[in-house]
């Protein structure tokens, strides 16, 4: 049982980072087709930068908000 669990539980993070990773390569995308050739590098590095640490926060929070929800759920 404790190892059923365990593999839901992976599940979970895995679906959770994976959609990670689509959501920031989709920011990406969208960041470089706005800004204009004679705009810096570093300022769209710094964005990137954001948008990492925004997502991650966000993937952590929803994580641990699904994994309580989870567990009250299931005992």
């Amino acid at each position: 049982m404790a190892l059923f669990l365990y593999i839901k539980f992976m599940e979970i993070f895995t679906l959770g980072g994976a959609v990670f990773l689509v959501s920031f390569v989709l920011f990406k995308v969208s960041a470089f087709r706005k800004t204009k050739a004679n705009e810096t590098w570093s300022k769209l590095a710094l964005v990137g930068v954001v948008d990492y640490l925004v997502l991650v926060a966000g993937t952590l929070g929803t994580g641990i908000l699904f994994m309580t929800v989870y567990s009250m759920a299931h005992g």
